[in-house]
């Protein structure tokens, strides 16, 4: 049945990369100052210095930025090292570059590479432009392979005031470009995944989004979650309310002469309002027609998921649909934060992302959603490593599409939504700006759209307005 055409309440637009435009030969324009190459990726380290030389630019590799120079070109970006480590490096050596009116420039790859090689860089440069607003610091991405052609681009561009930018194997640079307001699709009777793994499926936003798959294509719900699944306290009454949970709990205690810690009941209360919520989204699973289970995966734990995925799959059949919703946040500025702040936030989105991608045979998926933020766009101030991660979705993203073209990939860069990770405090701070908040209701209409029903040529989406994110 063809359902009626309606506009969202929430605005969505295709991402994709802006028209090539051709710059400027270089000229030997003066200015650039001295310019240091980090060497984590030794032999484009070595091109760029020896091109930049030849052509009169005092330029020297080093291990790590001086903090003196001009002009800091990173290479972390482009080195074999896990997507946590290039991110972290990369922004640690950003911080020691950082000076007022220098130029940071980073380096990554956009070439087809194993999913591993991702990356994320310009949600960092985005980041830092709004929290370090006396530097410039941009992404430059790369479609050729080779050094001395990275060189080559790279000595053309430096004579010019260019931002965040994807460079063609010829030397054309575009930049990120946010495309007009889609209209709602009309449903087709396009063939749905029998079943579907969803991880962080099981609370929030994530979990709204799952029950209106479930309402459109039936099937088996996978809902992945970390914890097990804790059942509600015997002779408590229920209640959605975390304060009054722990004092029952706590009176509970009292009355049964236990000696419980206050840390030990806020966690018992947690888990059992997590349980409860998760109870409440398969239950909506199965009132929408599909069957629902709920599966214990932790993504970061990632030398388990293989064989996980192996025995559920033994279980349940051959995974056919993925949607990725898991992610943890760990905001501060960039200053500020440590590798392993870093790392957890990378270790859900995307290193559990590239371990169930390694674990699952990719040729039967037919539609994957990715659950990307508004945040890998424009950066915001206080979560680069959130920014990261995301745009590490995105450019996945693309490459799964080019990889699979009998499946439906998309990637959203969501803007905040009225419930999840916005808080009271968040949603007043998004008001200022003029920021909508997305509706639930509504989000989930988008994300169920777009996956089964939407243009397969658009592969990312912004959904919300656009933000400052200041």
């Amino acid at each position: 049945m063809v359902q009626p055409v309606a506009a969202y309440g929430s605005d969505v637009r295709p991402v994709s990369f802006g028209a090539p435009v051709t710059l400027p030969p270089w000229t030997g324009q003066v200015g650039v100052g001295r310019v240091e190459v980090t060497q984590a990726e030794p032999q484009t380290a070595q091109a760029i210095v020896s091109t930049l030389t030849a052509h009169g630019v005092d330029a020297v590799a080093v291990t790590a930025p001086s903090g003196t120079a001009q002009a800091v070109i990173l290479t972390e970006g482009l080195s074999a090292a896990d997507p946590a480590t290039r991110h972290w490096a990369a922004l640690a050596h950003a911080r020691t570059a950082r000076a007022p009116g220098a130029r940071i420039l980073l380096l990554q790859s956009t070439a087809p590479q194993a999913h591993a090689a991702i990356s994320g860089l310009p949600g960092l440069s985005r980041t830092l432009q709004k929290e370090w607003p006396d530097t410039s610091v941009a992404t430059w991405s790369f479609a050729a392979p080779d050094a001395p052609t990275r060189a080559h681009h790279i000595l053309t561009a430096l004579g010019t005031t260019l931002g965040d930018a994807i460079f063609t194997a010829d030397g054309h640079a575009s930049q990120t470009h946010v495309g007009a307001s889609l209209a709602r699709p009309v449903t087709n009777a396009a063939t749905a995944p029998a079943i579907w793994l969803v991880t962080g499926g099981a609370r929030g936003v994530t979990a709204t989004c799952a029950i209106e798959l479930a309402r459109r294509t039936g099937g088996t719900f996978l809902l992945a979650g970390r914890s097990a699944l804790s059942r509600w306290p015997q002779g408590i009454a229920r209640t959605a309310d975390l304060k009054t949970l722990r004092a029952s709990l706590a009176q509970n205690a009292v009355a049964s002469g236990q000696k419980v810690k206050p840390a030990d009941i806020d966690r018992a209360a947690r888990a059992a309002l997590a349980g409860q919520e998760i109870e409440a989204t398969l239950f909506a699973l199965a009132a929408a027609g599909a069957a629902a289970h709920y599966v214990q995966l932790d993504l970061s734990d990632t030398a388990t998921l293989a064989p996980a995925i192996d025995s559920i799959q033994v279980q349940h059949g051959a995974i056919t649909g993925l949607v990725h919703g898991a992610g943890v946040l760990a905001d501060k500025l960039a200053m500020e934060k440590t590798e392993a702040e870093v790392r957890k936030v990378f270790g859900p989105k995307v290193d559990g992302l590239l371990a169930l991608l390694g674990a699952i045979n990719i040729s039967q998926l037919t539609h994957i959603g990715l659950f990307s933020s508004a945040s890998a766009l424009f950066g915001n101030t206080g979560q680069a490593d959130y920014a990261m991660a995301n745009e590490c979705l995105n450019q996945l993203a693309r490459q799964l599409s080019a990889e699979l073209p009998h499946a439906r990939v998309k990637s959203y860069n969501w803007g905040p939504w009225d419930g999840g990770m916005v808080d009271a405090g968040l949603a007043a701070h998004f008001a200022q700006q003029g920021i909508a908040l997305i509706d639930q209701a509504d989000g989930a209409r988008i994300f169920a759209d777009q996956l089964l029903d939407g243009d397969r040529a658009i592969v990312e989406l912004l959904v919300g307005d656009e933000w400052s994110g200041e």
